[in-house]
């Protein structure tokens, strides 16, 4: 009589935690990149070797580097343990690895490169709590923004580049809504954090556009709709119809300030007069790096001085006190320096939002930037580089 064998399909956290060499030390990279605060793990093959580099602060470093011997071994273990197939090596994958004992979730994509598969792994650290003191949003912005999200109708845009915080501070928005009366339907590419009482649908090129989620939506009986981001003109258009049609829309678009938000709308072929009636938010973000209080020093003269023009432009009282530059050297409580980052935010409301005259954001990046500074939060030459 033959045994019965019964086969039991390891968790994600199992397999991370086998007994290979290799998966000791992809553990290890996740453990330090989960305590240091890494938002991106590399996994680069090179003509020698692997080369391992964490993005921290928006920086990336170098961690471990392997020889040639272990690269193909190394990659094809990752991609194991990451979820990919390692039958395929010639085309991109993602998939995602989940770490509930970690709080931690992990975004993965290989592609191919020169010397091998390249893999980039992104950090989602699931105690992230989404209000809006966690997100160190300025007072000032956030009464406006919190207004904006009170409108029962209208389009809201947060703007800016890759990795400017622009999504945690779209959840920020989302999170503060009263979720139990309203129908808040999201489209995402990809779905990066998950909540309770918000309906998420994960947009896939192939089989499912923004636009045609949109739509779908749409016959829904939506109150509250995100769109992760806004690429074209029918993307576009559907936004705009569904605000003056009685929704809230909140979405994402690449621009370099506030008002080339307006300008990039018009650009993708939204009427001005439509902008005009139903933009009730428009924000350009960055994320820039939070200097250490423990041992960042006084601003000399000669950097407050540089900044005379700035002051006068801000027309901000020239009080210098709290003018800090960040120590390179850091300190046991920071990294070179740097306690995270903080976003910074240009923003133009309904009321400044005029056609009939230039367009001027309620606060500048360079004000927003010069604000941070005068709380000693941010090194003084951060405002000299605000653009």
């Amino acid at each position: 009589m033959s045994k019965l064998t019964i086969i039991q399909n390891q968790t994600s956290e199992q397999k991370v935690s086998g007994g290979s060499p290799y998966a000791s030390l992809f553990k290890d990279a996740i453990f330090y990149a989960k305590n240091c605060s890494v938002s991106d793990i590399h996994i680069e093959p090179t003509s020698t070797g692997v080369l391992i580099r964490m993005r921290n602060n928006g920086e990336l470093k170098d961690w471990k580097k392997l020889p040639l011997d272990y690269r193909q071994s190394f990659i094809q273990e990752v991609k194991r343990l990451s979820n990919l197939s390692i039958a395929i090596s010639n085309r991109p994958q993602d998939s995602r690895l989940s770490l509930p004992s970690w709080d931690l979730a992990l975004r993965v994509n290989s592609t191919p490169m020169l010397y091998g598969e390249k893999i980039v792994l992104r950090l989602l650290d699931l105690s992230t709590t989404f209000d809006f003191e966690s997100a160190n949003i300025d007072e000032s912005c956030a009464v406006d923004i919190k207004k904006a999200v009170q409108n029962k109708n209208g389009v809201i845009i947060i703007s800016g580049p890759t990795g400017s915080g622009k999504t945690r501070t779209l959840y920020t928005l989302l999170n503060s809504l009263e979720k139990e009366q309203k129908n808040i339907v999201t489209l995402e590419d990809p779905i990066e954090y998950t909540f309770e009482r918000i309906n998420q649908i994960e947009i896939n090129e192939k089989n499912l556009s923004f636009s045609d989620g949109l739509r779908a939506i749409l016959r829904q009986d939506p109150d509250v709709i995100l769109v992760g981001e806004i690429r074209d003109f029918e993307t576009a258009d559907l936004c705009f119809k569904a605000a003056a049609t009685g929704h809230l829309v909140l979405s994402s678009l690449h621009a370099n300030s506030s008002t080339k938000v307006v300008d990039r709308l018009l650009n993708l072929g939204i009427d001005q007069y439509i902008i005009e009636s139903n933009l009730r938010f428009s924000a350009a973000q960055r994320l820039l790096k939070k200097i250490c209080q423990g041992c960042s020093s006084k601003a000399s003269l000669e950097d407050i001085d540089n900044l005379g023009l700035t002051l006068a432009k801000a027309n901000i009282d020239n009080k210098v006190s709290n003018f800090k530059v960040r120590n390179p050297s850091g300190c046991k409580s920071c990294d070179n320096g740097i306690v995270g980052r903080v976003p910074v935010i240009e923003y133009i409301t309904k009321v400044e939002l005029d056609f009939s005259n230039p367009l001027i954001p309620k606060e500048s990046l360079r004000q927003a930037t010069l604000k941070l500074a005068q709380k000693g939060l941010v090194d003084i030459n951060e405002v000299l580089d605000a653009q």
